[in-house]
Formats: structure tokens, sequence, C-alpha cells
């Protein structure tokens, strides 16, 4: 049990939490996961989900300055336009491919899930940005995958943290789906 996958597993389950809640300090507590992942991973040699957090970071701290500023705002949740799923799935595919190949040339571990995932989380993020429903259920695809990953890696908490995401991301579909338009 690392220290640094201790932290990533409290503060990254209270930030998805506090995002399902609608609370701005979902942010400032996912910066302190994501910062911390980054170190992980980097050790791990699982350069796709290391860039993926340094996407994570600068997309949270956007976050927080986004919702500071729009606090007055509703928060309206919609269904994914069903005309754009087959070019958000081409898309994934493609920067899949792409970083499939990246992730070979240096010698990443496990490229075709650290791939697969970043790609994919990449997709859910624009997903949730705007506050799509079915970007929980995306999660919930990537997080059960990354569980796998994290096995094979042996990297324990991560596993039990994307377990716990798994969770929490279903009951963010089942929260927000009683308020989608």
């Amino acid at each position: 049990m690392s220290v640094s996958g201790l932290v990533a597993l409290v503060f990254g389950v209270l930030g998805v939490w506090l995002t399902i809640r609608q609370s701005i300090w979902c942010w400032p507590a996912g910066l302190v996961a994501v910062v911390v992942s980054i170190l992980e991973f980097y050790n791990q040699r699982l350069y796709g989900d290391m860039s993926l957090q340094l996407v994570y970071f600068v997309a949270g701290a956007y976050g927080w300055i986004y919702w500071n500023k729009n606090k007055n705002d509703s928060f309206v949740i919609t269904r994914t336009p069903v005309r754009l799923i087959p070019l958000l799935i081409g898309v994934t595919m493609l920067q899949a491919t792409l970083y499939y190949y990246l992730l070979v040339l240096f010698k990443g571990d496990r490229p075709f899930l650290d791939s697969l995932l970043t790609a994919c989380s990449l997709t859910a993020t624009y997903m949730m940005t705007k506050k799509w429903l079915e970007n929980w259920m995306t999660w919930v695809f990537i997080d059960a995958t990354y569980v796998l990953l994290y096995g094979l890696k042996h990297m324990w908490l991560f596993a039990v943290l994307n377990l716990l995401f798994t969770i929490v991301a279903f009951y963010g579909w089942l929260k927000w789906r009683k308020t989608a338009s």
C-alpha cells in the first residue's frame, strides 16, 4: 500500500462524490488526486494514464474557474445527441490507435488497455463538460476496465479506487437521470 495510492483513493472518491452533488469543491479534491496519480503512473510506466492526468489537471483548473464564474446559473443535464454517437466513437477509436503507437514507441506497459482507456476517458470528460447523462455510464465502463488494468499491474489501491469510481459513477447516472431533460 503506497501513500500516494491512498491519497489518490481518498481525494478521487471525494472529488467524484462532490461532482455528483454539484459542489464546486469537487475540483480542488480532484486536483489533489490528479497530482498524486501523475507521480504514481510515471513510476508504473503507464504513460497514457500519466498524460491523461495532465489533461485532467488542466480540465480541473478550468472546471473550478468555470463553475465559480457560473455559480448562479442552473445545472441543466441533457442526453447525448444520437447523431453525435458515431462521431464520438470514431474520434475515440482514432485517438486510441494514435495513443497505442505512441505508447509502443515509448515502451509503455500495457499499451492496448492504456491507450483505449485514455481515449475513452477523454471522450467521457468531454461528455461530462456537456453535462450529457450518458457520460456516467461511459465512466462505469471505463472505471471497471481500469480495475482490470490496475489488477494486472498489481496496483491494488488504484484498482480499489476505480472499483469505487465504478459504483459512484453508476450512482451519478441514477441521480442525474432523475433531472435529465
